[in-house]
């Protein structure tokens, strides 16, 4: 059964999607609170109190008097008739959704299998404990580093006069021709970032929240984007040969001039020499 994925906003800020487990996981953790709404279209937003859709909520509900609990019971009942009733969802892009769902799916299956191999070895001397810890602490990493990192999103800022780093927050910033070959920007937050005719060949971009950037006439070349979210993003002219875009959406992009000789698509294959503006 393919999970739902939720839509977090809290203060004017959007983040997500993100599987049902992980907001859960928030939650126990402190991260998040009842107040911050969810949504599975960015459409329709309800608090995660209001919505009852959450483990955690249902057992610390179940702690409280029988008086509150029957109102409180009324309240989330209304609240999700209220939900129900509302304007209909825009429709989705479906292809991109099963495609972040299989990329999370991939991610568990190779996070359970190291952590069967971890149990399965169960050293006994203080080295081997010290060893499966680091191992897991590895597993807890490669899941969290493949997708949008919430708690790195609510820790950074906007700040134009970081460095360039993994998870930094860029968004609205002016860096038009700066030169940023090879850099990690990997889960960087780009949304609206200006970096027209920069020179980031190379770049490591895996992951980062690129909606509404400008690229236009920047190099790009060899450089990695899987998974990068550039809806709505302009690239016109930009060099994007020998690019890896597998997983990537373009949906919204402006492309016109771009190349994309020997890239490697958001689908798998491989552009053709000589694509400009699509992959052929």
């Amino acid at each position: 059964m393919v999970q739902s994925l939720w839509y977090l906003r809290h203060a004017g800020s959007t983040l997500g999607p993100y599987p049902s487990p992980q907001v859960d996981e928030l939650l126990r953790a402190g991260a998040i609170t009842e107040d911050w709404e969810i949504s599975l279209d960015e459409q329709d937003w309800l608090s995660l109190k209001e919505s009852g859709r959450f483990p955690a909520q249902e057992s610390d509900f179940q702690g409280e008097s029988g008086a509150r609990q029957s109102a409180w019971v009324e309240e989330r009942q209304r609240a999700r008739a209220r939900w129900r009733e509302g304007d209909a969802p825009l429709p989705h892009d479906e292809q991109r959704d099963e495609t972040r769902r299989q990329a999370l799916g991939q991610d568990q299956l190779r996070t359970e299998h190291l952590m069967a191999e971890a149990r399965r070895r169960r050293p006994s001397s203080l080295i081997g404990l010290l060893a499966a810890l680091a191992a897991l602490g590895a597993v807890g990493l490669s899941v969290w580093w493949g997708q949008r990192p919430i708690l790195t999103s609510l820790d950074h800022a906007v700040n134009c006069a970081s460095p360039a780093g993994e998870g930094v927050n860029w968004s609205g910033c002016d860096k038009r021709g700066a030169t940023l070959a090879g850099v990690l920007l990997r889960n960087a937050r780009l949304e609206r970032t200006r970096l027209g005719d920069a020179h980031l060949a190379g770049a490591i971009m895996e992951y980062a929240n690129a909606k509404g950037v400008n690229l236009r006439n920047a190099d790009l070349h060899g450089a990695k984007l899987v998974a990068a979210d550039l809806t709505g993003a302009d690239i016109s002219g930009a060099d994007l040969s020998g690019a890896n875009l597998r997983y990537a959406v373009f949906e919204g992009a402006l492309m016109a001039g771009t190349r994309l000789d020997h890239a490697v698509w958001s689908d798998g294959r491989t552009c053709a020499p000589g694509s400009v503006g699509a992959c052929l």
